[in-house]
This record gives structure tokens, sequence and C-alpha cells, in this order.
């Protein structure tokens, strides 16, 4: 989770209570594990309920905001390595 726990919305909050119950549990699944270990599971949880209820990625702009800086901030841009592939060799 990144520092700004007191720039919240209800999807937020929503998303910190969910979190609160899995971290209790002793065997999560490999999804909840996974984005858990990108440091960012409650901002991603927070980012997936907002569109959910909306939507509409336009009204979810605070949580895409936080998200993104928590993933940054956990370096998980490193972890997404992509490579254009050359379309000349298909």
């Amino acid at each position: 989770m990144t520092g700004n726990d007191n720039i919240t919305s209800k999807y937020h909050k929503q998303a910190l209570e969910e979190y609160k119950e899995i971290s209790q549990e002793e065997d999560p699944d490999a999804w909840d594990e996974r984005i858990s270990n990108t440091g960012c599971y409650v901002e991603n949880l927070a980012l997936q309920l907002c569109h959910a209820d909306t939507g509409d990625w336009r009204q979810c702009f605070q949580e895409m905001s936080l998200f993104r800086e928590c993933w940054s901030q956990n370096g998980n841009r490193e972890r997404i390595d992509t490579v254009d592939r050359d379309n000349s060799q298909s």
C-alpha cells in the first residue's frame, strides 16, 4: 500500500477491509497471493471495485492514480517487461 492512506474512497476502504480478511487466511489462493506480492493489493482491488460499481473507468481516476503510484513505488514496472514482436518474421 502507498503512503496515501489519508486519501481514501469508499472503494479503498472496502478493499482495505477485504485485504485484512485475506491476510488472515493461512492458505490464500494463487491470485490473491500474486497480487499481494506486488504490494498493491488494496489499490488493485479498489480500482476493480470502482469500475465494477460505476462501469466507467473515468469515474475511477483517484483509484487509478493511487494504483499507478503504488505500482511504481513498489518497482513493479520492471516486472512487466514486454518486447515488441518483429512483424517481418511472422
